[in-house]
């Protein structure tokens, strides 16, 4: 997806993520590793009743369906990530998806696409689990009808 493929106020709907348990538990061992999301005895007396996965690991998962959506190798990278709000836990077992938003487009002074967007994560019930709003840059189509020739050359004589 190029920078010239968004539109302001465009809604994209991301296929759909089942959550394992073992999905959620390697990742909290890697990541987050606080007992909420590793010990289901701990787990179950606390306030979700059971293992719940990483926010951030809920994060993750919905950028992940958001690049399989078609973005393809089109981002260049984040520059910002805000309004983060986590409504609901994610349990193993679950299915989400991302409901993306485009809020703003734009060309940079320096002529990149800039394209600022608001996820909504959703369960199977269409239960909001997580809010977040992230700006990024993306390819344009400019960019890809350059030649060898026009692309400076990184090479260090050593």
């Amino acid at each position: 997806m190029y920078f010239e493929d968004l539109t302001e106020g465009a809604v994209y709907r991301t296929g759909s993520h089942v959550l394992t348990a073992d999905e959620l538990h390697q990742f909290a061992a890697a990541y987050d590793p606080q007992p909420m999301h590793l010990d289901r005895d701990f787990a179950s007396r606390g306030p979700f009743g059971d293992v719940i996965a990483s926010g951030f690991q809920t994060m993750a998962l919905a950028w992940r369906l958001w690049v399989e959506t078609g973005m393809d190798d089109h981002g260049r990278g984040g520059i910002a990530l805000g309004d983060v709000r986590w409504h609901r836990p994610l349990y193993a077992g679950t299915e989400i998806r991302s409901i993306v938003h485009i809020e703003n487009v734009r060309v940079t002074s320096q002529g990149k696409g800039l394209a600022t967007m608001r996820f909504e994560v959703v369960d199977q019930d269409d239960q909001l689990l997580l809010q977040f709003s992230t700006t990024g840059l993306f390819a344009r189509v400019s960019d890809d009808l350059l030649t060898d020739d026009d692309v400076p050359s990184l090479a260090v004589d050593r």
